[in-house]
């Protein structure tokens, strides 16, 4: 959808999900504007509603990675809509890194689900 959505608005799109499914979609066959900041929407998927809000996001502030597809995708011309953001996903990778290490934490400390005594799954049986 990113692809999509960057393609008819020409915009960068940036997909907020849960569990490291976030992404940024760069435009694929046009060459970026002197400020590309200013061209960029981005979605969140709220998973229980299943619908996309758009979120409003903060100057400078962590980016996901680029879509692998886009990088299989763009044409040459395009080769350079990466290079002003590398700085803003490095540091989503950092965040996302140190969110991986506490929560590894937490659930080292948290004791396993016994399915055999809880209840709440006997509609799955």
């Amino acid at each position: 959808m990113g692809h999509l959505i960057a393609s008819a608005y020409d915009i960068i799109c940036i997909d907020l999900t849960r569990y490291n499914f976030s992404e940024t979609f760069f435009l694929l066959r046009t060459t970026p504007p002197t400020n590309p900041i200013d061209h960029i929407i981005c979605v969140g998927w709220i998973s229980k509603s299943r619908h996309f809000v758009q979120v409003y996001l903060k100057p400078g502030c962590p980016i996901p990675p680029t879509s692998p597809e886009w990088a299989l995708y763009h044409t040459k011309v395009s080769d350079t809509w990466s290079d002003r953001f590398v700085d803003r996903m490095h540091d989503f990778e950092s965040l996302n890194n140190t969110e991986k290490e506490s929560n590894s934490e937490k659930s080292r400390l948290e004791p396993p689900i016994d399915l055999d005594s809880d209840s709440s799954f006997d509609v799955f049986m």
